[in-house]
């Protein structure tokens, strides 16, 4: 290997640990945003050492697709989970699709009944 092959090698090889490094950085700064999304989230203390990973990445940093969707898919069961209809749906020995079907029986019979009241 001659020594200008040898000085081009080991410019490559540099540029390869820079690529690296970075991408490494960026992977430690979307952790760091998933888990400060989770502190906010649950109201826990922030901490520094994930704002500084943030920092380094240069601070805007968004999370990969598969990450995003697993928090709205969170946050989607929980919004659920917080309705009215989802708390119903957890109690035990519940059937949400007769009572269901009470309802709209119900409101027929309210129907036919005003239908059919003189007043109204």
């Amino acid at each position: 290997m001659s020594r200008e092959e040898y000085e081009e090698y080991q410019k490559q090889l540099v540029e390869e640990k820079m690529e690296r490094d970075a991408q490494f950085t960026q992977r430690k700064a979307e952790r760091a945003t998933l888990r400060s999304h989770f502190r906010d989230k649950y109201r826990l203390p922030k901490n520094e050492t994930d704002e500084s990973q943030i920092q380094l990445a240069g601070g805007d940093v968004e999370l990969p697709r598969e990450l995003a969707k697993m928090i709205e898919e969170d946050t989607e069961e929980e919004e659920d989970k917080a309705s009215v209809l989802g708390q119903l749906a957890s109690l035990p020995g519940l059937d949400l699709s007769s009572l269901k079907d009470k309802a709209q029986t119900t409101l027929g019979d309210l129907k036919q009944s005003a239908e059919k009241c003189h007043i109204m």
